[in-house]
């Protein structure tokens, strides 16, 4: 734990976009081991202690201890790590706030790894729709307490869930526009640039 801790913090204290690439293979097994952990031990509370008829309450506050917990990490941890994608909330100077939402820069995709970018996202869809599937079941069978339960779930898992396809969005109309500049260059170096070149040798001779 405490080598997690100062290689987090290590990584953490670097610029975003400008991290070098690690070796092959899973880059970042701690940040993914609780990528998974902490909502999967939700999911497993809630059916264990709702099916076997456990306390509400205690349902309720493990769950929600768990779920903050995950929210957390995966805002400020896992999503940036596995991969380089950020969002947050910005205060400015007039105390309005805005949100920003960031991804890693071009050339730096070789610091994640394919499987941990699988991981990621299936893990953010699954437990999203797992809540989903148990707030329509609660729904139809009236049970309110369970209904809240799964609404304070859907709310926390969702806001992660938007924050990061948002930031995935914008990293891709990013990567659009710079390959639409780039194309629009070479096209108008190919159909003005050799006209140019042709007037300047006349213009010589």
């Amino acid at each position: 734990y405490n080598e997690y801790k100062s290689y987090l913090r290590m990584d953490l204290s670097r610029e975003f976009g400008d991290q070098s690439a690690p070796a092959n293979g899973l880059k970042h097994p701690t940040a993914t081991f609780f990528h998974l952990c902490f909502r999967v031990l939700a999911i497993i509370i809630y059916l264990f202690l709702s099916l076997l008829g456990g306390s509400f309450t205690l349902t309720f506050v493990l769950v929600v201890i768990l779920l903050a917990a995950d929210f957390w990490t995966v805002k400020n941890i896992t999503g940036r790590l596995m991969v380089g994608l950020r969002w947050w909330n910005k205060v400015n100077q007039d105390g309005s706030t805005e949100w920003v939402f960031e991804s890693r820069k071009q050339g730096t995709e070789a610091y994640h790894s394919e499987t941990e970018n699988r991981i990621f996202w299936i893990a953010m869809l699954a437990s999203t729709g797992v809540w989903i599937l148990l707030f329509i079941k609660n729904l139809l069978s009236l049970s309110v307490g369970w209904v809240i339960v799964c609404t304070t779930a859907l709310f926390l898992n969702a806001a992660n869930l938007y924050g990061y396809v948002k930031c995935r969005k914008d990293a891709k109309a990013k990567v659009q526009g710079a390959v639409g500049s780039f194309l629009g260059r070479q096209l108008w170096n190919q159909t003005f640039g050799g006209s140019d070149q042709q007037q300047q040798q006349a213009n010589s001779q």
